[in-house]
């Protein structure tokens, strides 16, 4: 009887001591989530900084590290902590415009407790094989997409265009992997700040991105490709933007005026005799085309009227006469009918 008492108490104290050692073990995890609650339910705004402490201990301790309701709890106060520094930076913005003060705000605040709070999210997700916690994790990130979002925004505005890249991409990123949906209006900006960042190639993607997408008019983007490849000074890529634009929609009027552009200005720099023709001819069937679209365009008769006159009277780079070719005669007619029609469309050409 003695020794069966000694048996039981013994029993009775092993399993004592493994309900104290697992209770030690997650201790740090159930106070953080303590804390949290505390914070959340009576807006204790000292309990954010104590659940913090704890889940930093919680998600280095091997005995929780590995456990996925310790990562979605490290997501959700480091979300907190983060929530709480944009509610913080408001207050002390004098600002009555409501977005100003967003942006300042935003402009002004650190990323880094967002950032902690997304790994936590996104360990828990990889964690989480019975998705206990995984519908409340991705809505989470749902959030933390739009506050990159703000984020980039921000700093487009104020011009740091590298930065604003980032967190547009991340955030494109976080709404395509937990919507299922391309936010285009991101996808823009990114256009913007890349084209402003002179990473012309990727700016290009993120246009063709925007026809895929059909977002707006497709024309709008093709046209802000050759723009931009224009003002890049590379008359090359601007070329196959042109060709491009012109071969997805072949019946668009403001591309063909793009091409017309870029023929006129080639043949200007163009040195080959031969070479200057064949673009001359180009231009000459783009005009016509153009000048079929839209009969009442003076400016086309006499972009016209001017190539008809350089093939009729062509100079050298040091603008000596050349040789008249042989249809010197028809030419001059062709360009004097083109100018006479510019002038009668439009008289004050006659003054410029």
């Amino acid at each position: 009887m003695y020794m069966k008492n000694i048996f039981s108490l013994s029993i009775f104290l092993f399993l004592q001591g493994i309900g104290v050692c697992c209770f030690s073990q997650n201790s740090n995890l159930n106070k953080a989530i303590s804390l949290l609650e505390d914070y959340e339910k009576y807006n204790e705004l000292k309990s954010l900084p104590n659940a913090k402490t704890r889940i930093d201990s919680a998600t280095v301790n091997p005995a929780t590290s590995d456990k996925y309701k310790t990562w979605f709890y490290r997501g959700q106060i480091y979300l907190a902590l983060f929530e709480q520094s944009i509610k913080n930076e408001m207050t002390k913005i004098q600002e009555t415009d409501v977005n100003k003060k967003i942006i300042a705000a935003y402009l002004n605040i650190s990323m880094a407790d967002a950032e902690e709070a997304l790994k936590g999210f996104q360990k828990e997700l990889t964690l989480d094989d019975k998705k206990v916690y995984t519908p409340d994790a991705t809505s989470r990130i749902k959030t933390l997409a739009g506050y990159y979002g703000t984020k980039a925004l921000a700093l487009l505005i104020n011009k740091n265009y590298a930065d604003a890249i980032t967190y547009y991409e991340t955030s494109c990123d976080l709404k395509l992997k937990t919507t299922g949906i391309n936010d285009t209006a991101a996808i823009y900006n990114l256009a913007v700040a890349t084209r402003k960042n002179k990473n012309y190639k990727k700016a290009e993607d993120y246009y063709t991105k925007l026809i895929e997408l059909k977002y707006e008019n497709p024309e709008k983007w093709y046209l802000e490709m050759i723009w931009m490849n224009s003002e890049s000074g590379d008359m090359e890529a601007t070329a196959n933007a042109i060709t491009k634009a012109r071969a997805a929609m072949p019946d668009s009027y403001p591309i063909l005026v793009e091409e017309i552009n870029l023929y006129s200005k080639s043949i200007d720099k163009e040195e080959n005799r031969a070479k200057s023709a064949e673009l001359s001819q180009k231009a000459i069937t783009d005009l016509n085309t153009g000048i079929t679209k839209n009969p009442k365009e003076a400016q086309l008769h006499l972009v016209l009227a001017g190539i008809y006159s350089k093939l009729a009277f062509p100079r050298d780079k040091n603008n000596n006469a050349l040789t008249k070719p042989e249809n010197f005669n028809d030419l001059v007619l062709k360009a004097e009918d083109e100018y006479k029609k510019a002038l009668e469309l439009k008289p004050d050409f006659q003054n410029n």
